[in-house]
C-alpha cells in the first residue's frame, strides 16, 4: 500500500502569519512566522487551507514548527481546539522556544484536546511520534 498524500506534496499555501503545506511523507506541516498573531481570523484562514487540501474528508497528521517567537489569542486557541478533530489524526508541535513551550503548555492544560498532540524538541522526534498514529507503515531510516 502506497502513502496517501491528499493534495500532490510540494503545493505551499500562505497566510498572513504561516506557510502550509503537505510533505512528501503525506504530513501537513504548518510553519509559524517570526511574531505572528494567531487569532480567530488567523486561524479560521489556515482551516480554510486544510479544507482546501482534502484534510476535512481524509484526516492527516500534522507537524507545526513553532521555533519562531508567536502569540496565539483565546479565541485562536479555542478556535484550534474546537475544529481540529475535524482535521487531524494527530498534531505534533516542534519547538525549543521558552516562551512558546509555556503558552503551549497551559494551552493543553486548559483545553483538553480531542486529538493526540504533543509538544517536542527535535522534528525527528515529532516525526517519530507521529508514525505511530499511521494506517501504514512508517518509513525506515
Amino acid at each position: 500500500m502506497g502513502k496517501k498524500i491528499i493534495k500532490p506534496a510540494g503545493a505551499i499555501y500562505k497566510t498572513n502569519c504561516t506557510t502550509i503545506r503537505i510533505d512528501e511523507e503525506g504530513i501537513l506541516c504548518v510553519q509559524v512566522h517570526e511574531n505572528a498573531e494567531l487569532d480567530r481570523e488567523e486561524m479560521e484562514s489556515c482551516f480554510d487551507i486544510y479544507r482546501q487540501l482534502g484534510c476535512a474528508e481524509h484526516k492527516i497528521l500534522q507537524i507545526i514548527d513553532g521555533n519562531y517567537n508567536f502569540n496565539i489569542t483565546k479565541e485562536g486557541r479555542e478556535y484550534a481546539s474546537e475544529h481540529g478533530k475535524e482535521f487531524f489524526i494527530a498534531s505534533a508541535l516542534v519547538t525549543t522556544n521558552l516562551a512558546v513551550r509555556l503558552v503551549f503548555n497551559f494551552f493543553m492544560k486548559f483545553y483538553k484536546a480531542e486529538l493526540p498532540f504533543r509538544m517536542f524538541k527535535t522534528e525527528t522526534e515529532a516525526r517519530t511520534w507521529l508514525y505511530e498514529f499511521r494506517t501504514v507503515n512508517p518509513p525506515k531510516n
